[in-house]
């Protein structure tokens, strides 16, 4: 989990950065960006502020952060890769098939000519 921090609140971003300190990267490296408003991004954006719809809310302690963040990470980030190895999974799996499907074709048209073979002698 790599994240960002672009807070207009100084005492929140602060915060933020002392209990998130082994997760912080640059806006360009991260996989979400945490922010006290909403804002334009192509990151995903974890919105934290008192407000109902917020992700997570004002006030928090150090562990409740870190699970709310941990589960909008598993099931936003890491839940969309999952789709994505899975339907990468199936292509192989079909690729696969077709491979096996090719050569016990052959297998058998070798073991045919092999038995015309002997009893042709």
């Amino acid at each position: 989990m790599k994240i960002s921090i672009l807070c207009d609140s100084l005492l929140l971003k602060n915060s933020l950065e002392i209990f998130l300190k082994d997760y912080i990267t640059s806006y360009k490296n991260c996989d979400i960006v945490i922010s006290d408003k909403k804002i334009q991004t192509d990151k995903y954006l974890v919105l934290i502020n008192s407000s109902k719809e917020a992700d997570v809310q004002i006030p928090f302690s150090k562990s409740t952060l870190l699970m709310d963040l941990k589960k909008i990470y598993e099931n936003s980030i890491l839940g969309k890769n999952k789709i994505i190895k899975y339907e990468d999974s199936e292509k192989m799996i079909w690729k696969l098939e077709r491979k096996i499907d090719k050569l016990t074709l052959d297998f058998r048209e070798n073991l045919i000519n092999t038995i015309r073979e002997f009893y042709e002698k």
